[in-house]
């Protein structure tokens, strides 16, 4: 399976945003595709077209040694399979365990199993394995080159701006320093688009609110960019 790691590095960077969205438009294309959820704010389930009274999720199996907390996935209309973080606190030894287990579930081998990471956890100290693909999703903000500069987004994985607005010259200016100096950084962008509301206002992602946007093409770049990094470390292991 392909287990691709998306951290915002602090919050409110879009990160649930873009999971909700690439793993809609992998399983449209017919991809195997399970989102995991691991932040506690519980939203990634939202933008997949949840019920808002259902707070039963993987945290809620891992207090009991007898559940199996695959057993908490939803499918929605689109065919992606997602489990939500659920109602109940948890700490780095469940969230050891859940990625440890995620290794045995029953995938196909070329599945995508995403995983929502909130700025808090650090993924340092979690087992993750050397072909994990990890995403630090970025904003061409003050916020977020202040925590490149001081060295807090982690040093391990690809970088992704999200939100990016070419019309605003901070944004620009921003983004030409990080191109030139920042390693690992995605050769694309995902574009700013006022619709993300009101696509989770409606429960649904942001390619089948707009699909004629240039937001969807921006996903397409990003499906086809996985597929091809996937490729490429699976070649090299």
């Amino acid at each position: 399976m392909n287990r691709v790691f998306f951290k915002g590095i602090k919050g409110g960077t879009g990160t649930t945003s873009i999971i909700a969205n690439i793993a809609t438009l992998l399983a449209q294309s017919k991809h195997s595709v399970l989102c995991i959820d691991l932040d506690p704010k519980n939203e990634l389930c939202l933008h997949l077209g949840h019920q808002w009274h259902n707070q039963i999720g993987w945290s809620n199996k891992a207090i009991d040694a007898d559940a199996n907390w695959s057993d908490s996935a939803f499918i929605n209309e689109d065919n992606v399979k997602y489990v939500p973080f659920g109602s109940e606190s948890t700490n780095t030894f469940a969230l050891c365990t859940l990625l440890n287990q995620s290794k045995r579930l029953n995938l196909e081998a070329n599945s995508w199993l995403l995983f929502d990471v909130p700025s808090h956890i650090s993924l340092e100290e979690l087992p993750l394995d050397e072909n994990d693909l990890i995403i630090n999703i970025v904003t061409c903000d003050a916020g977020c080159y202040s925590q490149i500069k001081k060295g807090h987004s982690g040093s391990n994985g690809f970088y992704l701006i999200n939100r990016f607005n070419a019309s605003n010259p901070l944004e620009l200016d921003v983004y030409q320093i990080w191109r030139a100096n920042l390693n690992q950084l995605a050769p694309f962008f995902i574009h700013f688009d006022s619709s993300v509301p009101e696509a989770l206002a409606a429960k649904n992602v942001l390619i089948n609110c707009s699909p004629l946007s240039v937001v969807k093409e921006d996903f397409q770049a990003l499906a086809s960019w996985l597929n091809n990094k996937r490729k490429s470390l699976s070649n090299s292991l």
